[in-house]
């Protein structure tokens, strides 16, 4: 509590010496000061046609739907007993608050722009029967987080725009609804979840994803409910100083986000509370350098197409660039009036054709319908930059902040581009993160070639928990036939290199802590586990590990696919084949042979209850070192092509430890010496 009251006070100068509260109403989600213009935004302007087709869907399928139940009790609600039967009433009950808060969020913004009762009369119904459902019951926080998640982040701003719509029996009976599920969200995200003990750009045990994710609707409803309930000034000041002082714990100035594409996306939550603090005129409103560069990281790191990455993921175990995030960087974009952000969100072709398809979205998915066209608004405010070449950025980029590197051949054009993702993080394994240092991930021409493997079908399952958390999953090492420590703050990387000349792109992770984090490994015996990764002419890989141990051990490395991947014993090559797209690799060391062995099985099954279309068992090669020893060196060339013949051309050979002499499928040769700090390559 002293840390929660210290973190007020400080907020308390920001707010006082720089800032006024607006007086009037609504202060969200569009302030009253605009609502003449979201009006004309929404009947004749660019909003026009998004915001006619959910209209006619709310009349056609929700005017006469008709108040969900109450969702169910499912026993014990701690996340590590969450299975079965059990996984599916929780989910079911988000869905259920989402249909809920999405009802009354269309209709109360419907009847802002019509003036229509109809709307208003719908929207006040939905909002008092779910008034009467307790804080403390199957929707609140500390029993179902995501369930009260989808209610919080809407109900205080349709508030915000109902207020004065409410017979006074009706808004006391609403305001105790809020002031309680407040109260309980407030204290679940700032004292149980350690929201209050976060450092920016610091990895930390307190730092929760989901308390983290929920300080952006915490502030939206401390500013809705800053005139009716004491506790929502608090509330408001918190979440302000939070973005002020501690924010982003996952990333930094460089714009990354250390658990990962896929809850890179709370970027949008977080990104809601800026447009906030931009509509009543804070001044820290979209001001960290965070803001500035985190576009970025989907640019380098997310292709339009479906590819695996680094991190928890959607079930489906891939992810792309989704309509939302391509919504968010065109915000950015008209923001920072950064044509390159726009250029990439412009790959996500007819994001525009969906979003009039999905119409208002409400249920099962957010952000809404309705949340985008607020959010579509808020960016028209901005003028629209043109869209620059994305050719004309680096080829490769080191997001420094989270400890991520990615290159490519073509940066912009996904049909050409050769693109290898690597990461070496000091987040360690915690929270969305996984036991992946020093792992790499291969995509080439719309292909997923060398993969992250596993899925999710949902959180702390029995396949995610023993296989896609796991080193075993990743295309990385074992040592002593053990990966790193998964869900361990300590097994942590660092890119320790990163460095580019007219023919490479040279980068250097460190993983040695990340090993010895495993106490079921070899552990203290591990004295160095380094990775160099060289992108050759913007055309090729070649990957070099060196291992260093106390005591003798044998090492594994491991390489995934999709569905196709072929070895071959004799000549200590690989193929890996995706539709038209090929990765041929040859591995070597010096002094030292390999077994190598091809499985299309899962250790751990995945749930086959859960598969969605695209799912494949997905195939793993592992070569096995036939000897124990103190000191390894292993090197790997990896030839991304087009043309089925390259992978029988390509060869290489080794003198030494560290001279490769490279034979490659487009008639050329190169000889390098790869060893420590050297690198030469004629």
């Amino acid at each position: 509590m002293k840390s929660l009251l210290l973190l007020i006070l400080t907020a308390l100068p920001v707010l006082a010496a720089e800032w006024t509260m607006p007086a009037e109403h609504p202060r969200t989600p569009v302030p009253a000061s605009q609502t003449a213009a979201f009006k004309q935004f929404c009947l004749e302007g660019e909003g026009q046609e998004f915001f006619a087709r959910m209209r006619t869907e709310f009349d056609e399928k929700v005017l006469s739907a008709e108040f969900p139940p109450e969702p169910e009790n499912y026993g014990d609600p701690d996340p590590r007993k969450r299975q079965g039967d059990k996984v599916d009433k929780w989910r079911a009950a988000q869905d259920i608050c989402g249909y809920v808060s999405g009802v009354v969020e269309a209709g109360a913004i419907l009847w802002q722009v019509t003036g229509e009762e109809k709307y208003l009369k719908k929207a006040k119904e939905f909002f008092l029967e779910v008034s009467k459902w307790s804080p403390d019951g199957t929707t609140g926080i500390d029993y179902n987080d995501e369930a009260h998640f989808r209610l919080w982040r809407k109900l205080p701003y349709c508030f915000d725009l109902l207020r004065d719509q409410f017979t006074p029996d009706e808004k006391a009976t609403v305001l105790a609804a809020l002031s309680a599920r407040g109260d309980s969200s407030f204290a679940s995200v700032t004292e149980d979840g350690g929201v209050t003990k976060v450092a920016r750009n610091t990895p930390a045990d307190d730092a929760h994803s989901h308390p983290i994710r929920f300080m952006s609707l915490t502030g939206i409803a401390g500013l809705a409910l800053y005139d009716d309930l004491p506790a929502a000034r608090t509330w408001w000041e918190t979440a302000v100083n939070f973005y002020h002082s501690q924010f982003p714990p996952w990333g930094g100035d460089d714009g990354g986000w250390a658990e990962g594409p896929a809850y890179w996306r709370a970027a949008l939550e977080h990104g809601k509370f800026q447009d906030t603090l931009l509509s009543v005129g804070h001044p820290d409103a979209w001001s960290d350098p965070f803001w500035r560069q985190t576009g970025y990281c989907p640019l380098y790191f997310v292709q339009p197409y479906q590819a695996t990455s680094f991190g928890d993921l959607p079930t489906r175990g891939k992810i792309g660039l989704e309509d939302a995030m391509a919504g968010f960087i065109e915000r950015a974009a008209r923001r920072f009036d950064d044509g390159y952000l726009l250029a990439y969100a412009n790959l996500n072709a007819g994001r525009d054709a969906k979003l009039l398809k999905n119409g208002l979205y409400i249920g099962k998915n957010y952000p809404s319908g309705m949340e985008h066209l607020a959010s579509q608004f808020a960016a028209s405010l901005d003028p629209k930059p043109e869209p620059k070449p994305l050719s004309e950025l680096p080829p490769a980029r080191h997001f420094a902040d989270v400890g991520w590197v990615s290159m490519h051949s073509a940066l912009g054009a996904p049909d050409d581009d050769i693109q290898l993702s690597f990461k070496s993080s000091k987040y360690g394994s915690y929270s969305h993160s996984h036991a992946d240092q020093n792992a790499f991930i291969i995509n080439a021409y719309g292909q997923n070639l060398a993969i992250n493997s596993g899925y999710r079908e949902y959180h702390r399952s029995p396949h995610h928990e023993a296989w896609t958390r796991q080193t075993v999953s990743k295309n990385a090492l074992l040592i002593g036939g053990q990966g790193q420590a998964a869900q361990e703050l300590t097994a942590t990387g660092k890119i320790t290199r990163f460095e580019t000349s007219p023919r490479t792109l040279w980068t250097t992770g460190d993983a040695t802590a990340a090993y010895q984090a495993n106490k079921d490994g070899p552990g203290q015996k591990i004295t160095s586990v380094t990775r160099d990764i060289v992108m050759i002419d913007g055309r090729y890989f070649v990957v070099r590990d060196h291992v260093t141990l106390t005591e003798p051990a044998p090492i594994s490395w491991l390489l995934h696919a999709e569905t196709k991947l072929d070895w071959d014993p004799a000549k200590h090559t690989v193929v890996i084949r995706s539709g038209p797209v090929e990765l041929a690799g040859k591995l070597l060391a010096a002094d030292e042979k390999f077994t190598g062995t091809v499985s299309d099985k899962f250790t751990t099954p995945f749930d086959l209850k859960y598969a969605i279309k695209g799912y494949v068992e997905q195939v793993h090669f592992r070569a096995d070192s036939e000897t124990a020893k103190p000191e390894h060196t292993v090197l790997a060339v990896l030839w991304p092509t087009r043309e089925p013949a390259d992978s029988a051309k390509l060869d290489a050979t080794l003198t030494g430890s560290d001279a490769l002499t490279v034979t490659r499928p487009d008639g050329k040769s190169d000889r390098l010496e790869l060893s420590g700090d050297t690198l030469k390559i004629d």
